[in-house]
Order: C-alpha cells, then sequence, then structure tokens
C-alpha cells in the first residue's frame, strides 16, 4: 500500500512539474526584463577605437557612454579645431560638429572664438525636413540663449516639422515629398523628443502619429524598411521612439518573440564586431555600425533615464580628465553613472533679458502609447528663470548619398521637428513615460510560481512522506 502511495505521488509529482515548466516557457523573455544591451556597446566601442576615431556621431555615443580617454578626447579636440579653423562651417557638418564639441566638454558658443549656436538660429530657411531636425537638435543639446526674433528658433523650427507631416502620420526627408519612409520619420521623432510641449497640442500628437506609422511600418521580424530591410533603418526607428519614451523592445514592437532591440544582432559580422547593412552583405561597413551603435546608446541611456543628444552634465575640465562627464554631478547623485544626466531637474540659473528661453523638464509616467511628454516653453521676460539641465534625447545620423553601400542602400536625411511654444503660458511639470521592459505579468507570473511551488511542496511531503 505504501508502494503504491508513493508511486501515486511521483506521478502527480511530475504532471505538476510539467505543467508550471509550460506555463513559465509559454511567456518569451521580453516579457520578464529589459533587453541587456551593454555587451553590445562595449564590443562595438572596440570597432571604433581600433582605429583613429573619425565620426562626430560615434565620438558623441562614446562620450555618452563614457567610453573615451583624456588622450581621445584630446586628439578629436584637435580634429574639430582644425575643421573650425580651416573654414566656415555649415549645414550638417556645423550640426555635427556642435554634438561633437558638447560631447567632449566645449562650448559651440564659444569655440575659437565662434559662435556655431548662433549660425544655426541665424539660418534663413532650411532645404529639407532633415535639415531642420538637425537644426533642432543642435539647438537642444544645452540650453542657450536664443534671441525670440531670429529666423531659426526651436519654436519656429516646430512648427514647419508639425507642418511637414503626411496623411499617414509619417514624415519624407523632403518639404515637398509624399511618400512617407521609416528613416525620416525615426529622425523627426528624435527631433520632437527634445521639444516636447504639454501645452503644445500639434507636437504632441505629431508624435503619437509618429509612433502609429512605425508601429504599422515594423516587420515580422522586428526590423524595418527602406529600400529593403536594414539595420540602418532599425537603428533609426529605435532612436526615435525611445527619444519620445516608447520602449522598443515591449507591447505591439514585439514581433514572435523578437524586437527591434535583440533584431539588430542579425546584422552583426562576428569576424570584426561591425554591423552589416542588409543581414545578406558580405560584411560590416562603419557607416552601417555608427547607426545601430547610436541605437545600442540610446536604447542604454534611454533605461537610465537619460538621451542620447543631451549635453547639459558634461564640463570641460572633467571631459579633459576622465572622459566627457560632469565630476559635479556625480557628487550631487552619486546613483548616476559617469556621463549621464541625472533624471531630476537641476539647478536653475538666470538667463538674460528678451532671449528665447526653452524650458525642458522630464518626469516619468505611463500613457497607453508609451509616449514620454517633455515639457518646452519658450519664455519672453526681463529676467528668466530655467533649469539648468533636462532629460533629451538625439536623433541618429542620417545617410547621405557619399555614404551608400555597394548595395546601393539609400542616403537617409536627419529630420526634427518641434512645435511652435506659447510665450504666455507659464511652464508646468509634464510626467514623463518611461518603461523599463519589465512586463505587468511579473508580479503575477512571480505569485502563480511561487504558489506552484508551494502545492509541489505540500503534495511532495503528502505522498513522498519527504
Amino acid at each position: 500500500m505504501e508502494r503504491r502511495a508513493v508511486m501515486v505521488g511521483k506521478k502527480w509529482f511530475g504532471i505538476l512539474w510539467g505543467i508550471v515548466l509550460i506555463f513559465v516557457l509559454s511567456f518569451p523573455s521580453e516579457s520578464f526584463a529589459a533587453v541587456s544591451v551593454s555587451k553590445d556597446i562595449k564590443n562595438t566601442a572596440s570597432y571604433f577605437k581600433s582605429s583613429a576615431l573619425n565620426s562626430d556621431f560615434a565620438v558623441a555615443a562614446l562620450a555618452k557612454e563614457n567610453l573615451l580617454t583624456a588622450n581621445e578626447i584630446k586628439q578629436y579636440r584637435g580634429v574639430l579645431t582644425d575643421r573650425v579653423n580651416a573654414k566656415k562651417v555649415t549645414g550638417t557638418e556645423l550640426v555635427k560638429t556642435i554634438i561633437a564639441l558638447k560631447a567632449i566638454g566645449e562650448d559651440p558658443e564659444n569655440f575659437q572664438k565662434q559662435n556655431l549656436i548662433k549660425r544655426v538660429y541665424d539660418t534663413a530657411a532650411e532645404s529639407s525636413v532633415t535639415g531642420y531636425a538637425y537644426d533642432l537638435i543642435a539647438l537642444n543639446t544645452d540650453d542657450y540663449e536664443i534671441p525670440s526674433d531670429a529666423p531659426n528658433t526651436p519654436a519656429k523650427i516646430a512648427a514647419k516639422l508639425v507642418d511637414a507631416e503626411l496623411p499617414d502620420g509619417g514624415w519624407n526627408w523632403s518639404l515637398s515629398g509624399t511618400d512617407s519612409d521609416v528613416d525620416s520619420t525615426g529622425m523627426v521623432l528624435t527631433a520632437l523628443g527634445t521639444y516636447q510641449d504639454k501645452h503644445d497640442k500639434d507636437v504632441n500628437q505629431a508624435i503619437r502619429d509618429g509612433i502609429k506609422y512605425l508601429k504599422a511600418a515594423e516587420k515580422e521580424n522586428a526590423s524595418f524598411d527602406n529600400y529593403g530591410i536594414n539595420s540602418c533603418t532599425t537603428a533609426q526607428a529605435i532612436i526615435g521612439l525611445v527619444s519620445v519614451g516608447v520602449d522598443p523592445t515591449t507591447g505591439d514592437f514585439v514581433k514572435k518573440g523578437t524586437n527591434p532591440i535583440s533584431a539588430l544582432s542579425t546584422y552583426k559580422d562576428s569576424k570584426n564586431g561591425g554591423y552589416k547593412w542588409k543581414t545578406t552583405s558580405e560584411s560590416s561597413d562603419s557607416f552601417s555600425t555608427e547607426q545601430v551603435f547610436q541605437a545600442l546608446v540610446a536604447y542604454d541611456l534611454f533605461l537610465k533615464g537619460d538621451t542620447l543628444y543631451n549635453f547639459r552634465n558634461i564640463s570641460r575640465s572633467h571631459a579633459g580628465s576622465t572622459g566627457a562627464t560632469d565630476s559635479d554631478a556625480e557628487d550631487k547623485d552619486p546613483g548616476k553613472s559617469p556621463g549621464h544626466s541625472p533624471a531630476a531637474a537641476p539647478p536653475r540659473v538666470v538667463e538674460k533679458h528678451t532671449k528665447e528661453v526653452v524650458t525642458k523638464t522630464n518626469i516619468i509616467t505611463n500613457t497607453k502609447d508609451h509616449t514620454i511628454t517633455h515639457n518646452n516653453t519658450t519664455t519672453k521676460t526681463n529676467t528668466v528663470e530655467k533649469p539648468a539641465a533636462a532629460k533629451k534625447q538625439t536623433p541618429a545620423k542620417t545617410k547621405t548619398a557619399s555614404n551608400a553601400k555597394k548595395e546601393d542602400k539609400p542616403a537617409t536625411a536627419a529630420a526634427q521637428a518641434p512645435p511652435a511654444e506659447d510665450a504666455q503660458q507659464e511652464p508646468k511639470k509634464v510626467v514623463i513615460t518611461k518603461t523599463t521592459g519589465v512586463s505587468p505579468v511579473h508580479g503575477w507570473v512571480g505569485s502563480l510560481s511561487a504558489g506552484a511551488g508551494v502545492i509541489l511542496l505540500i503534495i511532495r511531503k503528502k505522498f513522498l512522506g519527504v
């Protein structure tokens, strides 16, 4: 009789274990934790650092991850110095120069006795959506004093980008374009992510439209298509999404157990650590690797509450010693890793009168589509106080014809668009949504697993006597 009871106990024990195992395995890994990209970031950083650094965007991303040595910063400062002294830098090169200067702790408002920021806001007009997007990114790398009557203020740029939205909710690189594409839409979202305003319904609606466009555009393998499914377009979509507070590893962006972040690994070149344009490409190339690297860093910063092109907490003195970080910020918030902007609003500084001051405050919140609302308002007063730092996100680099690969991959352009701000409204704190990839099912899955464990122990005790 006792032997029979033992056999029955073993039978039920095995059945219950099988049920628990099936239940647990029925959930994709993305449901339980955010995707870790730390290893990929370090490996890709080695790809760039194996030779002389020659990319402003790569330098900026490396600086945000505190992966530049003091000597590398010194050398790149020399590159930028030579560039600025050799000619009048304009267009996309001007924006890239501003981003790189901020990344290594320099002041683009006074570099080699030149005010590069003024060149951006004094620009009469841009010829493309992506040109305006780049301008907006540059003007939001820090809190600059921008005259309200300047021809190219953030408010004016935002209005133009909102106006350029196409009926399907996306954007084309051209101001006269009629067909949306993922690259341009991702870039515009990145720009709008630096200029979200609680009071500007047009901007917030444009952001929601862009997110819906990317949801519809995602392929079944969780990558994105522009002249073929490729790593660069997927990277642009990722940067745009995290720039407006959307976690691309959860919700509707999970396709058949994978997501856009995980999909990037399918383009990796195992031979040198770089990334290919297409999975069928023969080898990696520097342009695709740069795009993917920016996406990996942007996602990593998103999880930490920071953004790719927010350089408010980078100081020159610290950048010249161990990396592009702000030692003061580390002292005030030891929980933050070097190079990352704190989530809390920084000390306030007083701006000079008759300037357009863009105040951006970011707090975390949850919304249906995971969008994050950044509070950006323009205040015109004789003395204006504004937060010295805020969460920002930056757009990814764009493809140009000269960068096209031998597979004839198309050139992409960067675009960003912030809406006009209401000077009569007082700045208000806005709650920003940031998801970390942890699914709501975690709690009840854990509870059920724990309950199943208790039941198994009881059965084991009753039938097996142990």
